[in-house]
């Protein structure tokens, strides 16, 4: 039996799996802020749900906690998002005068905590990677969480000012990725909530955004071999722009390739992505939806993740995937996301 490193590797390398790799995260609201418990969780989560890496579920308000903000953090497990009280950055000369942030930072020194854990725990048998946001995503966290309007309003009052602010954020995630190196990340995934191509104009997707993340990638390059894209939305998505970096820059592309109730024309398919890269695709299945029944039924539940299986290998061509959702499962956990391993044990046998 592979290991899950060995099974990335082999979609990487060209060489046969054994099967269709598998992958899954979800937000652990009461814990994400503690190394202990969140270590725990996070090696429990996986052993149970059998996951073929580790995407590090870092608290979804990290950066804005490293800059100072003001949070009531989440005291509810089914709810990742806390309130926030004061954020970094409320006006033009706040982001202007953005800091660059050392690794002595302790929202940092925690996320390395963490990591070294992991690393000792599994021993490269799986491949870890780190939540890193773009400079634009992680701007726009310090200034309004999910909220864009904070960052279009800089973008036609104050462009210098926005530049300053992700200058300054891409010099810290240079800092926290060199150190997340030395602990031997395997790799990243590059959240960006800009990808839906309503949210910005082209030119503004090619001046505030574009740029910064190419850069975050470039800086990885030597010292990751499993780096991830997660093209946040549902709908429009900005894909090609991810077509684009080589091979070396980026490994593999998640996104909602199945989202219910998007008209399919706004839907970017599977089929869609394999007909123009060899990068290995992470996707396969609707986290928000595909996991509800009236009865709450597993096998209803399963007989939903085999159809959604089934389509994804033949869009695909093959069982040459990572079955996974296009975005964070239920937030707390639950006990059918080992469905999702079921399913693959049972299809997803290379033949």
């Amino acid at each position: 039996m592979m290991t899950g490193t060995q099974r990335i590797k082999a979609l990487l390398d060209g060489s046969p799996i054994d099967r269709t790799p598998i992958g899954g995260w979800y937000h652990m609201p009461l814990v994400d802020r503690n190394v202990t418990d969140f270590t725990r969780e996070l090696i429990a989560s996986t052993d149970l749900n059998k996951w073929d890496f580790i995407k590090i579920m870092t608290n979804g308000h990290f950066y804005t906690e490293a800059y100072g903000g003001d949070i009531a953090f989440s005291k509810v497990n089914t709810m990742w998002s806390g309130t926030i009280k004061r954020y970094p950055i409320r006006s033009a000369a706040d982001a202007r005068n953005l800091p660059v942030l050392g690794i002595d930072n302790p929202v940092w020194q925690r996320e390395l905590k963490i990591l070294r854990n992991l690393k000792d725990y599994y021993q490269d048998r799986l491949p870890i990677v780190a939540t890193i946001f773009n400079p634009l995503t992680a701007v726009q966290e310090c200034a309004g969480c999910l909220d864009p309007v904070p960052m279009l309003h800089l973008m036609a009052e104050d462009p210098d000012a926005l530049h300053k602010a992700l200058e300054a954020m891409t010099q810290t995630n240079f800092i926290y990725l060199d150190a997340l190196f030395a602990e031997g990340i395997d790799g990243i995934f590059l959240a960006n909530q800009y990808s839906m191509s309503h949210l910005l104009t082209d030119a503004q997707y090619e001046e505030f955004c574009q740029p910064y993340e190419a850069r975050i990638l470039e800086h990885c390059k030597g010292h990751t071999w499993f780096n991830m894209a997660h093209i946040h939305g549902s709908r429009n998505l900005r894909m090609d722009r991810y077509l684009s970096y080589s091979d070396d820059l980026l490994q593999a592309l998640n996104w909602e390739c199945c989202p219910v109730g998007v008209p399919a024309e706004e839907v970017t398919t599977i089929a869609d992505v394999r007909a123009k890269t060899d990068k290995i695709i992470i996707a396969g299945f609707d986290q928000d939806h595909d996991f509800i029944t009236p009865e709450n039924d597993r096998e209803a539940v399963k007989a939903v993740l085999k159809r959604r299986f089934l389509e994804a290998e033949k869009e695909n061509g093959s069982n040459r995937f990572i079955f996974a959702p296009g975005c964070c499962l239920a937030h707390g956990g639950s006990y059918l996301n080992a469905l999702i391993y079921e399913v693959a044990e049972e299809l997803g046998q290379s033949k």
